[in-house]
């Protein structure tokens, strides 16, 4: 019998083998879906290094040392009662010096205190980092305080005290820094020395120091000193400075 013109139309019933051709499909489309979102948020979060700068670039830094268009920047954690922190400014500070003053590198510093406990008084970082903190918080023109924190780090660990046995008072700490502020040209303010002497910035360095340390953590280093180049941990021994230097 022919089907007239209203008849509707019915189409035929999938097979089984159809149904799961198309679950299967189905399961394919969505099994690339995930995975391509998986790889782009991968690419996002970027590798270890990349999170591990990003994180430094948010943190709020002591000091930062140098022209922000120098083409090399490094990231230093130290602690000032901290031995293989001297050792790295007595073995290295010239060269780290004069590669700062030629405009060719800029460091960003955070000063850490965990060795506190191992100085007689029981604060000796906190008090030498205010100390510097200090400096950094001076009304002194930009390229004297430069000068002036440069000067008064290399004479903090060129006159630091042995670890689990020397220690300095905080006016001897503010004659070191400005013997060594004034080796660079640069004569401290009354009031800098007077808060250096009373130790106005220790607390505060203190706070600093548990920020600087949970950053350190946070991109896989554990002690100091720590250098980091591009998020990147460098190993501080031999000529390492030199490849990096543009």
């Amino acid at each position: 019998m022919s089907k007239g013109k209203n008849a509707k139309y019915v189409p035929a019933k999938q097979s089984n083998t159809m149904t799961y051709v198309l679950g299967g499909i189905a399961v394919l489309v969505v099994i690339v879906v995930v995975i391509g979102g998986v790889l782009l948020m991968s690419k996002n979060e970027g590798t270890p290094a990349d999170k591990a700068q990003a994180a430094i670039d948010k943190a709020t830094p002591v000091f930062v040392l140098g022209k922000e268009d120098a083409p090399t920047k490094l990231t230093f954690f130290e602690d000032p009662y901290c031995p293989a922190c001297g050792n790295m400014e007595r073995q290295y500070g010239e060269q780290i010096t004069k590669a700062v003053e030629d405009g060719k590198l800029q460091i960003k510093f955070f000063m850490l205190s965990f060795l506190n406990r191992s100085s007689p008084s029981g604060d000796y970082s906190d008090r030498a980092a205010g100390g510097l903190l200090a400096i950094a918080k001076s009304s002194l023109p930009g390229d004297q305080k430069q000068k002036a924190w440069m000067g008064a780090h290399t004479a903090m660990y060129a006159n630091q005290p042995e670890e689990g046995k020397g220690d300095k008072t905080n006016a001897e700490i503010a004659t070191v820094l400005a013997d060594g502020a004034k080796a660079k040209g640069v004569e401290l303010p009354a009031d800098v020395t007077a808060a250096i002497r009373d130790g106005k910035y220790s607390v505060e360095s203190a706070q600093n120091a548990g920020a600087g340390s949970k950053l350190m953590q946070d991109i896989g280093s554990t002690g100091t000193p720590t250098v980091v180049h591009n998020g990147d941990k460098l190993t501080v021994q031999g000529d390492w400075l030199t490849p990096l230097l543009k």
